[in-house]
């Protein structure tokens, strides 16, 4: 069913339940100013109804010769009717006794020892005009109904036909942007996000959602392009020289072995690591946690880049508080975090500089965590490339090349790693002083 449709039935619905209450009300209320009245004139009421009972115990416990003109108060009353026994006794004034004995009001009749001797259905002015009043209600209410439900029908089928545009324009708007985000627009999407009622929340919704879409694609076609990239060059290194080893019919030596194995082994890290990184954030790792000493971690870590840092004279510092540290982490997973970030901060520290490392515990939003940095004084990092450093194949020095610039995905994988053990990492830098690493573990 259309919304045109749905606003025409509810506004009918509605129509039929206000028409219905107001003949509920006005019936309930007829009866409700009859007994007011009655509370109102109840001595006038229980004056008649005494002088009927004493008239018939004079008559020997009989009603033979009552007549309602000749009781004290009856000029009162322009209707009354006796019934007793299922029969008429008395009847004073011009409504059938039907219709008085349904809506007069009933003043019930004791004789002697509280037996019920018969019911009078009595209106006084009052009572006897509410009635006329009720009973030309009723006799225009059909004619009410029948204009009411004219008009209304006409209003309900301008007003829904404007509010069903107003409903479904942006609703037509939001199935076009999904047909278009469906078709792979990309960022040319047009949604209604400027409204501010509940389609502008959704519009926005989709348009977040779009966004992100379009995001994750260009980041899709960006990783192909720098894997195809990064393995073009060893692929053609090798390429190169088993083609000129062909054409001059010698033998490989040594050396040129050895140049062809570092390449297949760059191929394979990269596959490796593409192949860990894409894992880790599809959130098909798992996570082995045990509890680790951080420090002796940390002094494994020295230990195992100590080359490195010796071949650039390189001093690398470690700062831990006397009292052991400890996080529940799976080793492999923290260790190759760590490694890289070490290795980048190496890479970009100029010969004589200095590495410091620092562990330590923190507060942060009410729970203790392991707080671990990683500081170098080295060229730093531009502003415009520190929101890019995580990303994949991203290189912040872009004339690094290949074999001296590892394959790009240090810092994607250390970052994962991280909050694969439902930590954080951040990084602040000031171009010419150095880059500090900032790592939060849960403890």
């Amino acid at each position: 069913m259309k919304i045109r449709a749905k606003l025409m039935l509810s506004m009918g619905i509605l129509i039929a339940f206000i028409l219905f209450s107001l003949f509920a009300v006005t019936h309930i209320q007829f009866y409700i100013i009859r007994d007011l009245e009655y509370m109102r004139e109840k001595p006038a009421f229980t004056a008649l109804k005494e002088n009927f009972q004493r008239q018939y115990a004079a008559g020997g416990n009989s009603w033979a010769g009552v007549r309602a003109e000749e009781m004290d108060g009856g000029s009162f009353f322009p209707e009354i009717a006796l019934v007793s026994e299922g029969s008429r006794v008395v009847h004073k004034g011009q409504l059938p006794l039907r219709t008085l004995q349904d809506e007069g009001f009933p003043l019930f009749l004791t004789g002697a020892e509280g037996k019920k001797i018969g019911t009078l259905f009595v209106m006084d002015a009052k009572q006897y005009k509410t009635y006329e009043f009720k009973s030309m209600w009723y006799g225009i209410f059909p004619v009410v109904v029948r204009v009411s439900l004219l008009f209304t029908f006409v209003a309900a089928l301008v007003i829904s036909f404007f509010l069903s545009r107003r409903f479904t324009s942006p609703i037509r708007k939001l199935l076009q942007g999904i047909d278009s985000i469906k078709k792979g627009s990309g960022g040319d999407v047009k949604l209604p996000v400027a409204r501010k009622d509940e389609f502008g929340a959704i519009a926005r919704a989709l348009q977040e959602m779009n966004d992100s879409l379009a995001s994750l694609e260009r980041s899709r076609k960006q990783m192909l392009s720098d894997v195809a990239h990064e393995l073009k060059t060893p692929l053609m290194i090798m390429q190169g020289e088993l083609e000129l080893a062909q054409e001059i019919d010698e033998p490989l030596k040594q050396e040129k072995v050895s140049s062809l194995l570092d390449e297949v082994l760059r191929l394979n890290r990269l596959v490796h690591d593409v192949l860990e990184l894409s894992r880790m954030e599809a959130g098909r790792a798992e996570l082995r946690r045990e509890p680790e000493n951080i420090g002796a971690l940390l002094q494994g870590l020295i230990e195992k880049t100590r080359y490195i840092a010796e071949d650039k004279n390189i001093h690398v510092r470690l700062r831990t508080p006397e009292e052991e540290i400890y996080a529940p982490v799976e080793k492999h997973r923290i260790l190759q975090a760590l490694y890289n970030i070490l290795i980048n901060a190496l890479h970009y520290t100029p010969a004589g500089g200095t590495v410091k490392i620092g562990a330590g515990t923190a507060v942060r939003e009410g729970r203790l965590v392991v707080l671990l940095t990683v500081e170098d004084n080295g060229s730093g990092i531009a502003p415009e490339d520190l929101p890019h450093i995580f990303n994949r194949f991203y290189r912040a020095d872009h004339s690094r090349t290949r074999p001296s610039g590892g394959t790009g995905l240090g810092l994607a994988i250390a970052e994962q790693n991280i909050l694969l053990h439902g930590g954080s990492i951040g990084v602040q830098s000031e171009p010419g002083k150095g880059t500090v690493f900032t790592v939060l573990l849960p403890a």
